[in-house]
Order: C-alpha cells, then structure tokens, then sequence
C-alpha cells in the first residue's frame, strides 16, 4: 500500500516529460511544499508532507524531494523518502539519481549513474537494501537501456516550464521510459483539455491529465490524474490516484522561502 500511495504523488510529476521543450527556460531556485491527502468513506486526512526543492549549480540543476508520514500515521507505518536528481540545464536530462527509504526498519538506497548517446539512454542502478532491523545491507546492481526521452522520478518534474500542453490535442497521448533502481517502465500520457481546480478557497485553471504505467506490455498501475497550472510556472497542483483501500491526493500548498 505505501508503494501505491507515494508512486501516485510522484507520478504526478512524470507528467512533465509529455513534450519537448519549446524554447530554454531559466529556473529559479526554490522550494513547493504538498500535502498529502488520504480519503476513505467519511475519512479525509492528511496522510502526509512532501517538500520540493531546486537550486542552480553551474551547467546543471539539482533537485531534492523529502515526504513523510503525518504524526498520527506513523503508529501504523512509519515512512521517510528522500529523492535527489542531478540534471542538466540544456535539455533536462537527468545525469544522477538516489532515492532513499526508511520504512520501519527497513532501508533501502537506489543509485542510478546516467549516461546518453543520441537517443540512446542507458544507466547503471545500484541498489543497497536492508529487509529488517539488525540484518546487513546487501547490493545489486542492474544495467538499464532504453530508446527516446528517459527521466527519472524527480527529474521530470522541471520539464513543466517548458510544456506546450496549448498545442496537444484533447486526447492525445505521449509515451517515455521511465528508470528506477530495479526496473525500466513506459508512461503513456493522455491529455484531457483544461479543468479548474479548487485550493484553499481559490479556482486555478489547470491542465487536465491522465496516465498509466506499464511494464513488459501489462500496466502496472492504476490509472493517476493531475492538474498543472496554466500560468507560466506549471506547478503541479493536485494529484488523485485510487489505492487498494480508498484513494490518496497530492495537494499544493504554496511556496516555502
């Protein structure tokens, strides 16, 4: 369950990778903060926080992405992600990627090493692990490749300044390899045309969108809906996916200076 629910916040930002990039677009340092919303029946709570992060550094960027539980969640499961991507400013392709969890006891680190020849996009993903409190850590390593436009699960996240979703067609679909520390996945993306969305008493028009993964040809999630702003920034703004029990949303709670 826990898998579902972080993938279907982090899928939200997948989304960027729909398009090609129209025109090179600065990015400024920042951080956006999200909370985390779980639904079941009349239960409405927030289940979670995420925080997200860009700074500049020479020819590249890097970006960093901390979620956890809500206090009162951590009885039941106690999470810490983190997410780290180094990619380059020229074309956002990601150059490194780490993803570490704590989950009651249980760690894991994936580290993946990109490297890109035309349109060929290959990795080396090594993943240290440790199943229960007290056992050692274990590595393995999985060489990934794969043909066209390849990100990772942060890195996608800042093609949304450069997206031209106005020239997509309502129903439309794109399709991009994802790399993670044990598997390579397609994402088909389809885009639904312009929604408003509502946050804390204010209507934002958004672009409307839905998505899948798949795995060897078989989907390998349940289908994920986002919103991204309209405006020139592209923030995402609500992400909404159904889980084995209930459904989880991803809401944006503004900037943090």
């Amino acid at each position: 369950m826990k898998h579902k629910f972080f993938r279907a916040f982090f899928g939200l930002f997948i989304i960027a990778s729909a398009a090609n990039a129209a025109t090179p677009v600065a990015l400024e340092d920042e951080t956006l903060t999200y909370d985390v919303m779980y639904k079941w029946g009349f239960i409405n709570k927030v289940a979670g926080y995420a925080t997200m992060s860009l700074q500049n550094e020479g020819d590249c960027y890097k970006a960093a992405l901390y979620a956890e539980n809500a206090p009162w969640a951590n009885s039941i499961y106690m999470l810490r992600d983190t997410l780290y991507s180094t990619m380059t400013k020229d074309g956002f392709f990601p150059i490194n990627y780490v993803y570490i969890a704590h989950e009651n006891g249980k760690y894991k680190k994936d580290v993946l090493n990109f490297q890109r020849d035309g349109n060929t996009f290959t990795a080396e993903a090594v993943r240290y692990k440790r199943s229960a409190p007290g056992e050692p850590i274990t590595s393995s390593t999985l060489d990934l490749e794969a043909q066209g436009m390849t990100v990772d699960m942060l890195s996608s996240f800042f093609y949304l300044r450069t997206l031209d979703f106005d020239n997509m067609s309502k129903g439309q679909g794109v399709t991009v390899n994802i790399f993670s520390g044990s598997k390579k996945e397609k994402l088909r993306i389809t885009y639904m045309g312009r929604q408003n969305v509502s946050l804390n008493g204010q209507s934002y028009p958004a672009y409307y969108i839905n998505f899948t993964f798949t795995r060897r040809g078989v989907e390998s999630s349940e289908p994920i809906s986002g919103w991204i702003s309209t405006d020139g920034q592209r923030i995402p703004l609500k992400v909404e996916g159904s889980l084995p029990v209930g459904k989880v949303r991803a809401l944006y709670t503004g900037p943090n200076p």
